[in-house]
């Protein structure tokens, strides 16, 4: 309508009825709604318990960084480049498998390297100063001899005079040369986003990736379901689950390859840019076939580049409680989803109205999620687990949720592990954090009819005063100032 349809949408947009003066801005408004309902679906998805037992070599890549730095010419924005083979050392630290190879000084050395490997061999120009070899000729594919691996680097030697005369040159990498028929080339980058800082992205990869522009993103940490999430986002997916004469890859290895190249990048804050092109997926797992990391000139540590907290695994502790049961006392993750639902229903009932303050018979997916898919920053749960006949069982959980100086409490513990101090442990190991993170004040409502909970509080503290807004409500707090750590 226009200008004549005007005063019309004014009445509707006054209504709160959405109006629009065009088919393509209705279309953009429907689109944000399709998106917003399939993230809400997203939330109510809950991960599986299977988690990564990652044990990264750290110590490895400490030491290459360091001898990186300390050789390396730094790049006009301060930055150093790994070699390839350096750079396959850091994936192998975090159990990613690459392409065997081996460094050869020349030509000579390399015709004896691909012996050593056993042919074909890849030959590969190695130098921090060319990251898209294939550009001036520096990767030659089907070498079968001796002869024409010296033959091949001689040729690519002259070559990277011509097209690339200021590069560096420390030798060659040959590589033991891997059969793709039947597998797909991906692409795995680490890089840096000027407001979130790392982010990971997957995609098609091989020579045309960057026209093909197949690529989703997602910030670290990353655990299974959201690497599996990020893969989904992609084109590529649909070939990798099989299609037609093409095998299934295996997902889980590239679900877990996500996973360690998201701890890398929790590791490691120095890294600015790590680019892992092709790695290839079949049916039978993995492998990077080519790498290119980059990492500042400085090194530097902590976790504040991350715009995520990651999970922090060093809280962790075994205790034993005082009938002699030992439990794990550790920060809750999302893949508890389902043992804090079986948790809960193992609670009294009496027990869930003093905690909710409402007689509840079960937790929803959304209230599930909420309480396992936390932002470590703002807040904190500990849960007791112990192995039980069908899996990891959780006994108690406490929370503490933090706005400022101030934290609200609230903790739960199951009818059949009360009586030996896990509450207790609980309480204390929250409020050392609590304490930790600058917290001086913590407080939590609790029902004046819950005499247990009052008197558990008392031992530990906490002063009691009645609520001035519900007068069934107690309000226990503790101030953390002068409290020393539990």
């Amino acid at each position: 309508g226009g200008a004549a349809a005007e005063a019309g949408r004014a009445r509707l947009a006054a209504a709160g009825i959405p109006a629009f003066s065009t088919i393509e801005a209705a279309a953009r408004a429907v689109g944000v709604l399709i998106r917003e309902r399939r993230t809400r679906l997203a939330a109510r998805e809950l991960p599986p318990s299977t988690i990564i037992g990652i044990a990264p070599d750290r110590e490895t890549v400490r030491r290459l960084f360091a001898r990186a730095r300390r050789a390396a010419r730094a790049g006009a924005d301060g930055r150093v480049t790994l070699t390839e083979d350096e750079a396959a050392a850091v994936l192998n630290a975090y159990g990613i498998p690459t392409a065997p190879s081996r460094v050869a000084a020349d030509a000579e050395s390399a015709g004896e390297a691909g012996a050593a490997l056993g042919f074909p061999v890849v030959l590969k120009i190695r130098s921090p100063d060319i990251p898209h070899k294939t550009i001036v000729g520096g990767v030659v594919l089907d070498l079968d001899s001796k002869v024409a691996v010296r033959a091949a680097a001689l040729a690519m030697e002259a070559r990277i005079d011509r097209l690339a005369p200021g590069a560096r040159r420390e030798g060659f990498l040959v590589q033991r040369q891997i059969a793709r028929a039947g597998q797909h080339e991906l692409l795995l980058q680490l890089g840096r986003d000027a407001l979130f800082g790392p982010a990971i992205a997957f995609g098609q990869g091989g020579t045309a990736a960057r026209i093909i522009g197949d690529v989703a993103a997602e910030l670290p940490p990353l655990n299974l379901a959201l690497a599996a999430a990020l893969v989904g986002r992609t084109r590529v997916a649909r070939l990798l689950a099989g299609f037609r004469d093409s095998a299934r890859a295996d997902l889980d290895a590239v679900h877990e390859t996500l996973v360690r190249l998201s701890q890398l990048a929790v590791d490691f804050p120095g890294i600015a840019t790590c680019d892992i092109n092709p790695l290839v997926a079949g049916p039978a797992g993995v492998m990077a076939l080519d790498a290119w990391i980059t990492i500042d000139r400085v090194p530097a540590t902590g976790t504040a580049h991350l715009a995520i907290a990651p999970y922090p695994a060093e809280l962790t502790r075994r205790i034993t409680l005082a009938d002699g049961r030992e439990v794990t006392l550790r920060p809750i993750r999302p893949e508890d989803a389902d043992a804090h639902a079986a948790a809960f229903a193992r609670l009294d009932p009496e027990d869930v109205r003093y905690r909710f303050f409402a007689p509840l018979r079960a937790l929803s997916p959304e209230q599930v999620a909420r309480m396992t898919q936390i932002d470590y920053d703002r807040e904190m749960a500990f849960i007791a687990t112990r192995e039980g006949e069908h899996g990891p069982e959780t006994l108690g959980v406490v929370r503490i949720i933090r706005d400022g100086e101030e934290g609200e409490f609230a903790i739960v513990v199951r009818s059949d592990a009360k009586g030996a101090g896990l509450g207790s442990r609980l309480m204390r190991t929250a409020l050392d954090w609590a304490r930790s993170v600058g917290i001086r004040r913590v407080a939590g409502d609790v029902l004046a009819e819950n005499r247990p909970m009052l008197r558990f509080v008392e031992r530990l503290g906490f002063a009691l005063k009645r609520s001035a807004e519900d007068p069934d409500v107690m309000v226990a707090s503790i101030s953390l100032d002068a409290q020393a750590p539990g």
